[in-house]
Formats: C-alpha cells, structure tokens, sequence
C-alpha cells in the first residue's frame, strides 16, 4: 500500500509540478529583500478570471509562500500582449495594486467604468471590489501586479467566507 502511494506522489509531482519543482530549486525564499530577476519565478497563466489569452508572469514569491503574518502576499512583473485580458474578478479579502509600467490597456472598475492606463498608472481592487485589464494594442501592456492580504480581515468580515 505504501508503495502504492509513494509511486502515485511521485506520478502527480511529476505531472503537476514540474513548474512548482523548478522554480523552488532557483527561487528566493518569501522573506528576502532582494529578488534579482533569475530568482524570479516564471508562471504564466491562460485565461485569468475568464479573460482571454495568456498572462505572463515573473514572480518574486507566489501567493503561497509568505507566513501568514506577511500582508504582501505576492508580487510579480506581468505582461499581457495584444489581445490579452484579465477577467473581471471579485476580491473578497485581499487586495491587488497594478502599477503600470509601459504600454497602454483598459483598467475596468467594479461599476463597470474603464479607464485607459499607462506608465506611472496606479489601479486597486481593494476587498469586495471588482477589476480587469486589457490590451488592445500592438505593444505589449508591463506591470507590476501586487497582492497584499490582511490576515484579520476575513476574521472580522464572516461574510467574506460565504461560497
């Protein structure tokens, strides 16, 4: 049984996370100061948030990572080429800045208003708001993508918790 279980681990390692292994063999650990960029963890992802395309991603740690204590839970360099698009998506207890670094997209808001961002835009989806992001141009959209989570929120919000 045991050997059973053992080849079965190793089977789902190697078909799930052969991304997750790479990148923790190169990837600076979640309490570093400095993340120079070939430790940054590369995870590019298709159709975020029911958007279209696919969503490059150069992270300094995942999501996953920090202590519970940390409030940036995630930080990334993020493009998305022409075409590309961040669905329009709800945050129940985190939140997540986009800071602009170069081309052009369309930032949606919660209430539907779409405002055109560039370099030096700063946008926020704080928790219980709604976002998304798009590029409709020839040069591709570069951003810093930041999510920061109070961990006291969802203890003082019960409703977020609702499926």
């Amino acid at each position: 049984m045991k050997k059973r279980l053992a080849i079965l681990c190793a089977l789902g390692c190697m078909a799930f996370g052969t991304v997750a292994f790479a990148a923790d063999s190169k990837a600076a650990a979640p309490d570093e100061q400095c993340y120079t960029p070939d430790k940054l963890i590369t995870l590019d992802k298709q159709d975020v948030a029911k958007g279209k395309g696919t969503l490059y991603g150069k992270f300094s740690f995942t999501r996953d990572m920090p202590p519970a204590e940390s409030a940036m839970k995630e930080i990334g360099w993020m493009t998305l080429k022409k075409g590309a698009s961040i669905g329009l998506h709800k945050h129940a207890f985190n939140e997540d800045a986009y800071i602009i670094i170069s081309g052009e997209g369309i930032f949606t808001d919660g209430t539907g208003k779409e405002t055109v961002v560039r370099a030096g835009s700063i946008t926020i989806a704080r928790p219980g708001q709604s976002h998304a992001l798009r590029n409709e141009k020839d040069e591709p959209l570069v951003f810093l993508d930041i999510i920061a989570q109070n961990d006291t929120y969802k203890a003082n919000h019960p409703e977020t918790n609702k499926k």
